[in-house]
């Protein structure tokens, strides 16, 4: 018998498949939450003799250990509330929405979460524009009034009409025709600036009123939204608000009304003092001409 220490459970090249045995094959994960890798395989080499010195260290992470957290329902950087919005502009205002969709996103992350702050002032910047605007649709319609053309033309055909009676023979000395040409030149000119500046003033006052009325849209959408909430002061200002922007797109309505009547006019005035200077008085020289001769 000899002295020699025996190796602790060595059992030689024989006991390697048992080794190899106890690791057991890598399932396929049904869901993959990105995670740490699963662990990796031993390393190559001679295994090891088992030893119960040793206490192996539990791994960092698992697949079973680590806490998975849990995704957001929805991958959107808008409050609940804007989507909710959004959802009722499209059912509410379809026609509306279908061209104004990135505009109603905007304006509802500009006022949602609704704060009573947010309320008292909104749409104030496009209520300030549009009394700005509805400034040279008032002074154009002043501007036709003032010109009086209808009541020079008036005069102006009068004047080649012959008197009749004899109060009218003796007495009346009416201006001749080629009187007001001049006169009526100047005011054709000033007729045809009027349109040009009406179409661009009117075109400007349709865009801020259409812009108005969706801030009005905006602002019902949330008032739908708002309506059980308990808090009284906010309902009020809503309700508010609301009629306030009511009133300004109904009044650029009426506004815009007036100059296209303003317009119409215009170009009915155009039209006749172009005959006037063109047809009618070259007619009257004419035959002025004749006569004398």
């Amino acid at each position: 018998m000899t002295d020699q220490k025996p190796k602790a459970f060595d059992f030689g090249a024989d006991a390697q498949p048992a080794v190899e045995a106890a690791i057991p094959p890598v399932a396929p994960r049904a869901l993959d939450f990105g995670e740490a890798q699963e662990a990796a395989p031993p390393a190559s080499g001679p295994p090891r003799a088992l030893s119960f010195d040793d206490v192996p260290v539990a791994p960092a992470s698992s697949g079973m250990t680590a806490k998975v957290v849990p995704a957001a329902l929805f991958d959107s950087e808008d409050h609940p509330a804007v989507r909710d919005a959004l959802a009722t502009a499209r059912a509410d205002y379809p026609t509306l929405f279908a061209h104004a969709e990135g505009r109603f996103a905007i304006l509802f992350r500009r006022i949602l979460p609704v704060k009573l702050a947010l309320v008292t002032d909104w749409a104030e910047e496009p209520l300030l524009e549009q009394a700005a605007l509805l400034q040279p649709i008032t002074e154009l319609v002043l501007k036709f009034t003032r010109m009086g053309v209808p009541a020079l033309l008036d005069a102006a055909l009068e004047s080649t009409r012959e008197p009749t009676g004899m109060f009218g023979k003796l007495f009346r000395r009416p201006l001749p025709p080629a009187h007001y040409k001049q006169t009526l030149t100047s005011s054709r000119a000033q007729l045809l600036q009027l349109m040009a500046d009406s179409e661009v003033a009117m075109r400007n006052l349709e865009a801020s009123a259409q812009n108005l009325g969706l801030h009005g849209a905006v602002l019902a959408v949330v008032a739908a939204l708002a309506a059980n909430s308990p808090d009284a002061a906010l309902l009020d200002t809503l309700t508010q608000r609301r009629t306030l922007i009511g009133q300004a797109v109904r009044q650029a309505e009426l506004s815009i009304l007036q100059m296209g009547q303003v317009r119409q006019q215009a170009a009915d005035l155009i039209a006749q003092v172009s005959s006037f200077l063109t047809v009618t008085l070259p007619a009257l020289e004419m035959a002025q001409a004749q006569g004398g001769a």
